[in-house]
């Protein structure tokens, strides 16, 4: 029955014009200027601010009305936050409704960064970031909201399955799909990031790929505007050069440091940069992304937590081409577009999503990328085989017309004729 549910969308993708045109075709172009993606203290919108002062009271909240939603089941938990699935009565739908379980037990801030993800989610309205629909406080005042029931897998589980060697999904899911769902997953993080938002946790858990080929964002929780500075979170920088023993010794005392997930994060957040943190940062985790899509696991396999920090901090990446047991060939392209946007030094990564898309889409058109800094000879081999249809015909038509010229000059200076005699 799960086989049957993903055949509604089973259409092929390969890397030709054909995919690369409908990828291109269904890409929202997202034209910001380079100069609104520089980290920088902005107004937080009123609809937000009021949610970051201390002062906040759940009070301003609607409250639910009596009856709305029939809990139906649920569905898991993370962080702070729980989710059930519910029945609107309102609207005759099951909708995600999540809520703090022990908000009694929880400090005031808490439940302002529970609140504060709801309003934040809600602004970003995009097909590729998941809707929130309602917000408020339940009868005991306690904040919950509710957004679109999901159905289908997190990319965490498709990877998983593919790994697993599943038929049916090793393949469906070719290089060229994985691309698919890659590009929209950026479409979302593009338009955050156009907003003046950075998600700050991005990884395949955090993206759910749906049986009807939707690719949605979720759980935004750590995700900051620009500039913005979170009080819980000391800026206590590990100095990227430092010694091993004094990282590590950062590392056992990190709680209230840095926050998000180790082989995700960037180096500025594991090593507690915070005041360094922007779109670069989430470049970074979108690399980290895409080379968990290519190799099937996850960036600095076979370490622990501390050993995944002091190596991320490090630059010290493995090259997916030199991981054992690949699922396939990497093409040397795409490993170049990961290790780029995975660099160390945030001023050589992409700088915005923008520069990451474009040279995927350099690389499914056929094109040399700016990752691999193509030569001319590069760039030759490139157009030589993005059009090797028309410079065969080229050649043969060249090839055709010499042997004209030849047998017409051998015919005039009379040899021809004399053999043929």
């Amino acid at each position: 029955m799960e086989h049957q549910t993903a055949q509604r969308e089973d259409f092929d993708f390969s890397l030709n014009e054909r995919t690369a045109q409908i990828v291109m075709n269904d890409v929202m172009a997202i034209e910001t200027d380079e100069d609104e993606l520089k980290t920088e203290s902005i107004e937080i919108p009123d609809l937000i601010s009021p949610v970051l002062k201390p002062d906040f009271s759940l009070d301003g909240l609607r409250k639910l009305p009596e009856g709305r939603y029939r809990f139906i089941r649920s569905i898991g938990f993370g962080g702070m936050k729980t989710v059930t699935e519910v029945y609107d009565r309102d609207t005759g739908r099951n909708v995600a409704m999540a809520s703090i379980p022990d908000a009694a037990e929880r400090k005031h801030t808490h439940i302002l960064h529970f609140v504060r993800e709801a309003f934040l989610t809600a602004k970003l309205e995009h097909p590729n970031i998941v809707p929130v629909h309602d917000i408020g406080i339940d009868s005991t005042g306690v904040p919950y909201f509710t957004m679109k029931l999901l159905h289908g897998y997190t990319l965490a589980r498709l990877i998983k399955k593919i790994r697993s060697g599943e038929p049916f999904f090793t393949q469906k899911y070719t290089e060229g799909r994985l691309l698919f769902i890659f590009m929209r997953i950026c479409n979302a993080i593009g338009f955050a990031h156009s907003q003046k938002i950075i998600h700050l946790d991005l990884k395949p858990d955090n993206i759910y790929v749906g049986e009807f080929g939707e690719v949605l964002v979720i759980d935004w929780g750590l995700a900051k505007y620009f500039g913005e500075i979170d009080t819980e979170e000391k800026d206590d920088p590990a100095d990227l050069e430092q010694s091993s023993d004094s990282f590590s010794k950062k590392i056992k005392t990190q709680s209230g440091v840095a926050r998000g997930t180790p082989g995700y994060m960037s180096p500025e957040q594991a090593a507690g940069l915070n005041q360094n943190k922007d779109v670069r940062s989430d470049i970074y985790s979108l690399g980290a992304i895409l080379y968990t899509m290519l190799t099937l696991r996850r960036p600095f396999p076979g370490m622990n937590v501390e050993q995944i920090l002091h190596a991320t901090v490090k630059g010290a990446l493995i090259a997916p081409s030199q991981l054992d047991d690949l699922p396939r060939q990497i093409p040397a392209a795409l490993e170049a577009i990961v290790m780029k946007a995975m660099h160390r030094n945030p001023d050589l990564r992409y700088q915005n999503v923008n520069e990451l898309r474009e040279d995927l889409f350099a690389y499914i058109g056929g094109y040399a990328t700016t990752a691999e800094s193509p030569g001319m000879l590069k760039k030759s081999a490139m157009f030589l085989l993005r059009n090797i249809y028309s410079v065969m015909f080229w050649v043969l038509l060249i090839l055709l017309f010499g042997i004209c010229v030849v047998m017409f000059w051998l015919f005039r200076s009379g040899v021809l004729e004399i053999s043929l005699n």
